[in-house]
Order: C-alpha cells, then sequence, then structure tokens
C-alpha cells in the first residue's frame, strides 16, 4: 500500500512575525577560500574539468526543513504549488496534488521541504535576509561542489568505496528498495537506478544531520533530496566562470541542482542534474549560503537555538527508531 499523505497541520493562515519573534536562522559552516578542479571529463555535462577559485562563503549545515519553510509561510502568506512530481508507483513518478506540507513522502517537520521550485526557494532565502539583515542566497554551482569535496578528489567526498555511501547520505539502498517493493506493488529499483551496497535503515527522505558530516562538517550532501543551486543548467562546462560565481541568465529555460537524493544511488562529486526552471518535485529542495569575509571561520557557535536543540531531539528518536531495524542483507 502507497505511504498515506502526510499532512502539517501548523495554522498556515498568513501572518507576519510577532515582534518578539524571529526566524530559525540556519545553522551555518564557514567554508574557506580555495581552489579546486571542477567537473570530470568522463561525461559531456561535467566537461571540461577546470580550474576554480572560490571566495570564503558560509554553507548551511543542513537542507531546508519543512518546519523551517513553514514559517515563512506563515509570515509572508506564500504561495506554495499545489502540484508535484511525487512518487506513483508504475510509472515511478507523476503529477499529483500535494505541496510543501502534504505529499506522499513527507513525515516529518525535520526532513528537508520539497515539492517546492527553485523560486520558492528564492522567496524563503529573499523573507529571511530581510528579517534578518543578511545576505542570504542559494549557493553557485561551482561553491556547492567546492563544498561537498571538502578537499577531496575521490568520486566521493569521503573516498571511492561505495559500500561506505550509507554513513554518508540517504541514498537508494537496500532500505529504500524494500520500501519501494512494499509500497508500491513490487516495483523493483533495481533495473531503475541500482541499489547501493549498504543500509542506513532509512525508506525515503530523512531527518536532516542523521549521516556523518564531510569534512567540513556539512551533513547530507551526499543524498537526501538534491539541491537547487543559483545557476543556469547549461549542456557542458564551456565557458564556465573561473572564479566560482554562477552562471546566470535573464530567462532560465532549466536550473541546475546538485548532490543527489535517496531515490538514487550516490552520486559522484562531480556529477550535476537540471530540471526546468518551474519543475516542483518531491526530490528537489535546498540549502543557503552567505557571503563571508573569512574574518569569523573558526570561531566558536554561539549557544544552541531552539531550532537546534528540537532537532537534536528529533534526530535522537530517529536514532533509537533505526536502532531496532535489523539490518537488510545482500539479495
Amino acid at each position: 500500500m502507497q505511504r498515506l499523505t502526510f499532512l502539517i497541520l501548523m495554522g498556515l493562515a498568513g501572518h507576519t512575525l510577532a515582534a518578539n519573534e524571529k526566524p530559525f536562522e540556519p545553522e551555518m559552516v564557514a567554508i574557506k577560500a580555495g581552489q579546486f578542479i571542477m567537473g570530470s571529463n568522463h561525461w559531456k555535462s561535467t566537461s571540461p574539468e577546470h580550474t576554480v577559485s572560490v571566495k570564503a562563503f558560509k554553507m548551511g549545515k543542513y537542507e531546508v526543513t519543512v518546519k523551517e519553510f513553514a514559517q515563512f509561510v506563515n509570515a509572508t502568506n506564500h504561495k506554495a504549488p499545489r502540484q508535484c512530481i511525487q512518487m506513483a508507483g508504475n510509472p515511478w513518478f507523476a503529477s499529483m496534488a500535494g505541496s510543501w506540507n502534504a505529499n506522499t513522502l513527507s513525515r516529518s517537520r525535520f526532513e528537508p521541504v520539497t515539492c517546492i521550485g527553485p523560486k520558492d526557494a528564492e522567496a524563503y532565502i529573499a523573507w529571511m535576509a530581510k528579517e534578518t539583515g543578511k545576505k542570504y542566497r542559494l549557493p553557485t554551482e561551482a561553491e556547492w561542489e567546492y563544498a561537498h569535496r571538502a578537499g577531496s578528489t575521490h568520486k566521493y567526498p569521503f573516498g571511492n568505496n561505495e559500500a561506505l555511501a550509507c554513513r554518508y547520505g540517504n541514498i537508494a539502498d537496500r532500505s529504500a528498495e524494500a520500501a519501494f517493493k512494499r509500497d508500491y506493488d513490487g516495483l523493483d529499483s533495481k533495473s531503475h537506478v541500482g541499489v547501493a551496497p549498504c543500509d542506513d535503515k532509512s525508506d525515503y527522505a530523512s531527518i536532516v544531520g542523521m549521516y556523518e558530516p564531510n569534512a567540513f562538517g556539512l551533513h547530507d550532501t551526499l543524498g537526501n533530496i538534491s539541491e537547487f543551486v543559483q545557476d543556469c543548467m547549461k549542456p557542458d562546462y564551456t565557458g564556465a566562470p573561473a572564479d566560482g560565481s554562477a552562471v546566470v541568465e535573464t530567462k532560465c529555460a532549466a536550473r541546475a541542482n546538485r548532490g543527489g537524493n535517496w531515490h538514487w544511488e550516490g552520486w559522484a562529486a562531480y556529477r550535476r542534474g537540471g530540471a526546468p526552471d518551474d519543475f516542483v518535485g518531491a526530490l528537489e529542495g535546498f540549502r543557503v549560503a552567505l557571503d563571508s569575509d573569512g574574518s569569523d571561520d573558526g570561531k566558536a557557535n554561539s549557544a544552541p537555538s531552539a531550532f537546534a536543540l528540537e532537532l537534536a531531539a528529533e534526530q535522537q528518536k530517529e536514532r533509537e527508531k533505526r536502532s531496532k531495524r535489523a539490518e537488510i542483507p545482500a539479495s
């Protein structure tokens, strides 16, 4: 039986934040300036390999969650999409009624927000910037790959062994395969996306921060959901900027996304995806970036926010839940 739609009842009538109410400001990780080889000559879309110099910036430690996006909708009465490309069985995905807070695969306010498009992500970011006075934005594609690699030149930030992928990201593994078969009338994922040789005990999207971070301290860049970036999607890197800036156009026909998701095996660090700029699906979300002069890199963080404490409690509940699930052996 297909999973029931999860509806978050959070009082979504539009209103502005109260005088003493502040937005859940994303926890940010300082990324130092550096240089790296972007792309790979193995695929046309990631060719040619090219050297990129990235300025210091900050990036969200986690993907933006349903709970965070709800506060934005509450404050602005933002009209988010009500139709979303979601898991449908056979064929795999179809456009169905659904939204950021009511879709077939949501079950926690601390999962990444999906069933939104790039323009909805940018609306959230513009609101966050206005409320905080900080210049929040989407990361550029070069910044995203640089931050995801975290100094690694291997296929994955942790090396080349895919069997370790379930430690670092929520990808199409044995639990995901079992969930597809259970919830969608025996749907077999092996021929469609493949199955990673490991088991993270998570079926679909996961609460953020459940997997080990990369060397820069970022969580879930390997999988969970794909992430929008600023750049328009181009066929390859011919003429791509060398300074880490975004490829932007007045009318962006397709938007790049990075990072893979729970539906696909672990993406190589250089792999990229794209979709029409008005595409709305259950596999795509975002995290934020912020300009930085590097002066506060390495400084101790302030006391955990109320949001961070609540997230930590939900993560612990999820760890306990997964600890009781038997690992699915290789078939």
